[in-house]
């Protein structure tokens, strides 16, 4: 029997890993669960290829119980003006998984939309690719109800820069914009929509 596969997204500017005890911890978390033993993941400047050492590069680490590949590709951020509301009350991506067919599902069902933003069990939870952060007069805050737990949020959360609140699909009104973050996009990238630009349930 195949063995799972999972991944970690890791970013690297200018030939630097940005976060990497917070990935490698998660890699380890997700192995041992699944495979009683973690991969040791080792990665250095000299790995990255000499054409990818200046600028925003993407990481992707593959592994199972062992580490199954380790590649590096140009950023490019995604445009983004409108996310669709989609609703799934048993979806569940507790784990990067390679296997993203349940998020593909629903990302189908965007219609004119950039991206989806889902909403579970009436909480809203993440997009297709990143977690989410709302901001109003009063801070920037991210659902609780998150599907995964990302890194970057996680590193926000605990350098106080947001918040965590629950957050109802009726909720978004009170807030004025709604930024994706994820291991790749930082507050600062703003990519971000009004959430007059939401196309709601």
């Amino acid at each position: 029997m195949n063995q799972p596969l999972f991944i970690e997204t890791i970013k690297v500017k200018d030939g630097v890993f940005y976060n990497l005890p917070l990935h490698i911890a998660r890699l380890k978390r997700t192995a041992i669960h699944f495979f009683g033993v973690a991969p040791s993941l080792e990665l250095s400047q000299s790995m990255i290829p000499e054409a990818l050492r200046i600028g925003i590069v993407k990481c992707r680490v593959t592994y199972s119980s062992q580490i199954i590949s380790v590649e590096f590709e140009p950023y490019v951020f995604r445009h983004l003006s409108s996310l669709t509301l989609v609703e799934d009350n048993d979806i569940d991506y507790t784990y990067k998984a390679v296997n993203r067919s349940s998020l593909n599902s629903l990302y189908s069902r965007k219609e004119d939309g950039d991206d989806i933003l889902i909403v579970k069990n009436g909480l809203v939870t993440d997009t297709s690719y990143a977690n989410v952060v709302f901001e109003n007069a009063n801070g920037l805050y991210t659902p609780k109800s998150y599907l995964l737990g990302g890194i970057k949020r996680q590193f926000l959360l605990q350098n106080g820069i947001i918040n965590e609140l629950v957050i109802n699909h009726e909720d978004i009104r009170l807030f004025s914009k709604v930024y994706l973050i994820n291991a790749m996009i930082d507050l600062e990238d703003a990519i971000c929509v009004s959430v007059s630009a939401l196309r709601t349930l």
